[in-house]
């Protein structure tokens, strides 16, 4: 009987794997793209890092184990992305138990007045005689539901993130689910954590029969804690490598917080080529933060967000 039991299990595991590996295959490159917008005032301003020290109801996105070490909370936010042209809000609750965690999450990306175009003969090519003009206005949205759970077993944490996700590109829609698992170790001054984001399943299923699948991404986080006591601050600096596993690219997210009193916060960060800069506000059970993210074609983008604690 143990025998069977065991084969049983590593039946599951070969399964798991051949499905990860299936799904790094057959992913599509930019089929993911819609939920890499960065979320919560706080992750923004320290230049898309989170993995190891997350401390709000965002960071949930960023390892689903930051759960437990976040305060029971409800954090929203709306972003201006792009000079405006692409809209994000994001809102999520967290729940911390003694050794464990839940929370929920929504997250909605959108772009409206989209012009849709035709020639007036169109027959001809386009040029200076045939002009493209506009004959309609539609919008895009993606959006993306986050369930949430964890756990902590002596010095680490785990946790999952069950995801389904709803798009409407206008000409297309599509429905699809995935997962992210995370795991993260807290020491007195040093945390650490990595996340496999889409680690299996997610694929979007489009509504003209095709099928797309996300590019699982790999995560590694490290940050330290320096308190600065002789001025009552804490100086918190991570480093994020984010590996994507079906495409030659690797990223450094890195950023830097000054917490005075834990009351005033300042942040500075550079998420790949993007400079970052925040600044954070607490008053008892509320906190406002607020990010820029600068882009070098793209103009800047804007985090507004607020939480409370409960």
């Amino acid at each position: 009987m143990c025998r069977i039991i065991k084969l049983k299990n590593l039946l599951h595991e070969i399964l798991g794997v051949f499905i990860f590996f299936s799904t790094i295959t057959y992913a599509t490159k930019y089929a993911g793209e819609f939920q890499e917008l960065i979320v919560g005032g706080r992750i923004c301003g320290m230049g898309g890092t989170g993995v190891a020290q997350g401390i709000d109801p965002t960071a949930i996105l960023l390892n689903p184990a930051n759960a437990p070490f976040i305060n029971r909370s409800l954090h929203l936010m709306h972003a201006e992305n792009f000079s405006g042209i692409v809209k994000n809000e994001y809102g999520a609750l967290v729940v911390p138990k003694t050794k464990s965690a839940y929370g929920i999450g929504f997250q909605m990306v959108s772009v409206g007045n989209i012009k849709l175009t035709t020639l007036p003969d169109t027959t001809q090519q386009p040029g200076d005689e045939n002009q493209p003009i506009p004959y309609d206005t539609v919008f895009t949205r993606d959006m993306i539901l986050y369930l949430n759970a964890a756990q902590i077993k002596s010095l680490f944490a785990y946790g999952v993130n069950l995801k389904i996700y709803y798009r409407n590109l206008a000409v297309l829609t599509g429905v699809g689910g995935g997962m992210d698992i995370g795991l993260r170790l807290n020491l007195k001054n040093l945390n650490t954590g990595i996340t496999i984001r889409d680690f299996i399943l997610s694929p979007v299923y489009w509504n003209n029969d095709s099928k797309e699948y996300i590019s699982p991404k790999v995560s590694f986080g490290l940050a330290p804690n320096i308190p600065l006591t002789k001025i009552n601050s804490i100086l918190t600096v991570e480093i994020d490598l984010v590996k994507d596993l079906s495409f030659n690219e690797l990223k450094l997210n890195t950023g830097i917080e000054l917490a005075y009193q834990n009351k005033i916060y300042g942040r500075l960060g550079k998420s790949g080529c993007r400079y970052t800069a925040g600044v954070g506000l607490r008053y008892k059970k509320l906190v406002f933060d607020y990010g820029l993210i600068t882009h070098p074609d793209l103009g800047l983008s804007n985090k507004f967000s607020a939480g409370l604690d409960f």
